[in-house]
């Protein structure tokens, strides 16, 4: 896994491969180095419908294929590509998606995926929390909420839907008996102690580049966002469970409330930059080492279950993915 960026470094992926050095032979007389002339790579970028994504292609001096061209070196899809696709890949071609990203993208396969890991590493896996697959999970999760009530002690629940993205009809609950059987969810049980900056709760957006699942390996972007609420953080209770721009950090809901705070330094409002919260920890004296080790291994582990599902001897595609991390228990002011 990548080693966290050290003082004075530029911001950038890691690990790094260094470029070779040339040399010249050792003869009598110095010979003239002839450059190779290099290929030229091309894209394809027909299922792609972001810009940035046709700005990287050209900073790279990469060439735009056409649209029908199958042959290009790099092929760009926005959203899944079919299992056969990527099978039928020569051996000069990568595309940007892996089979069975579903696996972790989902958040039922998640959480599917991150029990069967529990049940192997029970050590290793401790950061997740309690978290039921509805409806197969339904009778499981009523039962545990049945011995809450004989223990007499409550807590919040927050339910996703399975598929769901940006934050896109999330809820706290603590009436759980008002849950539907059988619509498709995801239950977890609230963590209420989250880390707060300034009183807000926030997450940590972090980006990663996997180039192979078997043997698998992970690029660490040294940088990322801090997503932040826009609402000062208090523990969940009946009368605040429905205030979503105190309990969710997604930039996509908090986008919309008049607190939110737009600066384009990084190191203000409600949107800031992994750089500053990294300066924020060490001015703070907390272990920014040890931080970014955390945040190394959590990679590994979120990715694990796709290294099962990618045992195809297909050519190998990367991915870019970039995933939250939310920080609990102590609180920074």
């Amino acid at each position: 896994m990548p080693s966290p960026p050290n003082d004075g470094e530029d911001q950038g992926a890691s690990p790094v491969n260094g470029p070779s050095v040339g040399s010249y032979q050792s003869s009598g007389k110095r010979k003239a180095h002839t450059k190779k002339k290099k290929s030229a790579i091309t894209a394809n970028m027909a299922g792609t419908k972001y810009e940035i994504v046709r700005i990287a292609i050209r900073e790279m001096d990469f060439i735009k294929a056409r649209d029908v061209d199958e042959t290009a070196n790099l092929i760009w899809n926005d959203s899944a590509v079919q299992h056969e696709k990527i099978a039928e890949l020569r051996n000069y071609q990568r595309i940007n998606h892996f089979p069975g990203m579903g696996e972790i993208c989902r958040k039922d396969c998640l959480a599917r995926n991150m029990s069967k890991m529990i049940k192997c590493q029970p050590q290793e896996y401790s950061f997740i929390p309690k978290t039921w697959i509805f409806p197969a999970e339904y009778t499981q999760f009523q039962n545990y909420v049945k011995e809450l009530r004989r223990k007499r002690k409550q807590k919040t629940f927050i339910v996703k839907p399975a598929n769901g993205a940006m934050g896109h009809g999330i809820s706290l609950i603590r009436n759980c008996e008002k849950l539907p059987a059988q619509e498709h969810f995801i239950v977890q049980e609230y963590l209420d102690k989250p880390f707060l900056m300034e009183g807000y709760k926030f997450d940590l957006r972090i980006y990663i580049l996997v180039t192979s699942c078997d043997p698998l390996r992970i690029f660490l972007y040294n940088d990322g966002l801090v997503r932040m609420g826009t609402e000062k953080y208090h523990s969940p209770n009946e009368a605040n469970l429905s205030q979503l721009y105190m309990h969710l950090t997604n930039y996509s809901v908090n986008k919309h409330n008049e607190n939110f705070e737009r600066d384009e330094t990084m190191d203000k409002g409600s949107k800031r930059s992994i750089s500053w919260f990294t300066e924020f920890l060490r001015i703070n004296d907390y272990d920014v080492a040890k931080f970014w080790g955390d945040i190394s291994s959590f990679q590994g582990y979120r990715s694990s279950p796709v290294v099962r599902a990618q045992r195809d001897g297909s050519q190998p595609p990367t991915s870019t993915l970039g995933k939250p991390y939310l920080m609990g228990k102590r609180k920074a002011t």
